[in-house]
């Protein structure tokens, strides 16, 4: 599978940083990358010990190059430092459409994979690249449906508009 995934940033969303209106906190611009290839979803973990060390895998074939891709086209348009504080993101995802759908009628994706799956798989590969941790993601909005295979990225702040708690 590694072979067949291209990776291909569309275009970075780096706009000058606003000072918002009313609270003069400077807001980096939001992130936005497509990454190229078959989006694979996060699926389950076993863990046993061996020797008395524990043993973790995936069920998931190609996670962790579906992650590291994802990682590696991030990186390009990564802050300096993982952000800190609330971030949104926004996830469009291309699925292959299957040979036996119908040609002149509008079908959904609505078999596997999973929508929250292909998501976590996503948001894990970001972590401690543009954001620290994912339990920073406040806003989530993801989509999945027929196209090009990959996933169109936008990451954004959650800025406070009101600091002084108001």
């Amino acid at each position: 599978m590694g072979a067949r995934q291209q990776t291909s940033a569309v275009k970075a969303v780096r706009g000058p940083s606003p000072v918002l209106p009313s609270s003069g906190v400077r807001v980096e611009g939001p992130i936005a990358f497509q990454v190229h290839g078959l989006p694979v979803p996060q699926g389950s973990t076993r863990s046993w010990l061996v020797n008395g060390k524990p043993i973790i895998t995936s069920t998931a074939k190609g996670l962790s190059t579906w992650r590291r891709l994802v990682a590696d086209v991030a990186q390009r348009f990564a802050p300096d430092e993982p952000w800190e504080g609330p971030v949104g993101v926004d996830l469009h995802f291309g699925l292959p459409k299957p040979k036996s759908a119908p040609k002149k009628r509008r079908v959904w994706p609505d078999k596997r994979p999973d929508l929250d799956k292909l998501t976590r798989a996503v948001l894990d590969a970001l972590t401690y690249v543009v954001f620290a941790d994912d339990s920073q993601v406040v806003e989530i909005r993801a989509t999945k449906d027929y196209g090009a295979p990959g996933v169109a990225v936008e990451i954004h702040r959650i800025a406070d508009l009101n600091p002084s708690g108001e």
